[in-house]
């Protein structure tokens, strides 16, 4: 869900060999480079090392110059390499300039920090890092009101533990992190999330672990439109009190008297491929990949959620909601997903139309109608395979597959 009431965090991510044998793990560590021994290096290429010395060499890990990565981002010039080497960094990284921030071995402890990683500027990328403990997200990209952030890559992190700004789930109002505060049980719990895009657009996150935050990989359009992005085979999985990933409008700029106004806002022509979501949302409500917004004007359309493999959520492996009048989420595709059983918790928001069964995909409207594809997918061990409530029209239902499903498609 967009905002959900935190039950107490359950265990940790690093359990379970879900997490030990993936193929992100494998990504991610492949692709973390041998520098430490390198004789030679860029002049455009900055190291950080716990064990730096001022008047290092910096040409290796070994004679890394920088002690702390703010320092090493604040000498860069723009378009250099940044490389973090293996150990231990305290606080708040934040992107001045557009860099390509990686991390060897290297893992960021943001306890009491808004962020893990801020990134505020264009054309950069961040990865190879591990990033833990933030009050809110543990990589926020983000971008200024009305000027997305553009072509930034997110990739090879392992995003942990992060979202930790109300670690009881009550309803708070003096957070220091204002996303943590919420005046209902809707809007409690949730500070942040693993990575968030805030009005980003051209930018990848892509091979990434995210797992035991409040909820997983989220794009939102507060500032402006997030729009043209790719997640894609991604690890997503027990962030047990929201969403594995959220493609949420919560600008209300984005529908504006029954037309899209894509340069005020909207999260849309987002893709979401190949990634694999597991066991979200199983304490508070989470679907495995959602699509919604809560506010008039909101719009989330012509999103393609294709080929991911989803399981074990607490709501539908993919849902889609919408509330009330005034808002757009047509035009998206949900297209050739592997879909297990998902919906563990049922779907209860829109009463008396409830689906207490476990279900592959849920479309749902209370107000204006909704036109979507779902075609192609595979669903199997569901009680209902795709159930739909209010003005849905489905394209492509004939199109899907189902195994040990009893009920293909309800309408209620």
């Amino acid at each position: 869900m967009l905002k959900v009431q935190k039950a107490s965090r359950q265990g940790s991510f690093t359990r379970g060999a879900w997490k030990a044998g993936s193929p992100s793990a494998a990504l991610m560590m492949a692709g973390l480079f041998a520098l430490a021994g390198s004789s030679s290096a860029s002049t455009t290429t900055l190291y950080v090392s716990a064990s730096a010395k001022a008047g290092g060499a910096g040409t290796s890990c070994a004679t890394a110059r920088y002690p702390a990565i703010g320092s090493a981002i604040a000498a860069a010039s723009a378009g250099a390499t940044v490389v973090v080497c293996p150990g231990a960094y305290t606080g708040e990284v934040t992107l001045t300039k557009p860099l390509v921030l990686r991390g060897e071995g290297a893992t960021i402890f943001a306890d009491g920090h808004d962020n893990g990683v801020l990134v505020p500027v264009s054309g950069s990328t961040v990865e190879g890092f591990t990033v833990k403990g933030a009050l809110g997200e543990g990589i926020l990209v983000v971008g200024k009101p009305g000027v997305p952030v553009t072509h930034v890559t997110i990739k090879g992190n392992l995003v942990e533990g992060n979202d930790q700004g109300n670690p009881t789930g009550a309803i708070i109002s003096k957070s220091s992190y204002r996303e943590c505060n919420g005046s209902t049980s809707s809007g409690a719990g949730d500070c942040g999330e693993g990575i968030h895009l805030m009005t980003v657009a051209d930018s990848v996150v892509e091979g990434n672990i995210v797992g035991d935050n409040s909820g997983g990989i989220l794009l939102s359009d507060e500032l402006g439109p997030t729009d043209h992005n790719l997640i894609e085979g991604n690890q997503v999985g027990y962030n047990l009190l929201a969403c594995g990933i959220t493609i949420a409008s919560h600008s209300g700029k984005g529908f504006v008297k029954g037309a899209t106004v894509p340069a005020a806002g909207g999260v849309y022509d987002n893709t979401i491929e190949h990634n694999t979501v597991v066991a979200n949302g199983t304490t508070a409500d989470g679907a495995g990949v959602l699509l919604a917004t809560p506010l008039p004007g909101g719009a989330v359309y012509d999103n393609t959620v294709v080929g991911n493999t989803i399981s074990g959520n607490g709501q539908s492996g993919i849902t889609v909601h919408s509330h009330v009048p005034g808002q757009d989420l047509n035009g998206n595709v949900i297209e050739g997903n592997t879909i297990g059983v998902n919906n563990l918790a049922g779907d209860y928001d829109f009463s008396p139309n409830v689906d207490p069964r476990t279900t592959g995909v849920l479309v749902g409207t209370a107000q204006g109608p909704i036109t979507i594809t779902v075609k192609g997918n595979s669903i199997s061990d569901d009680s209902v395979g795709i159930w739909t409530t209010g003005p849905v029209t489905v394209s492509g239902m004939a199109a899907n597959s189902f195994k040990g499903v009893a009920v293909h498609s309800a309408e209620n």
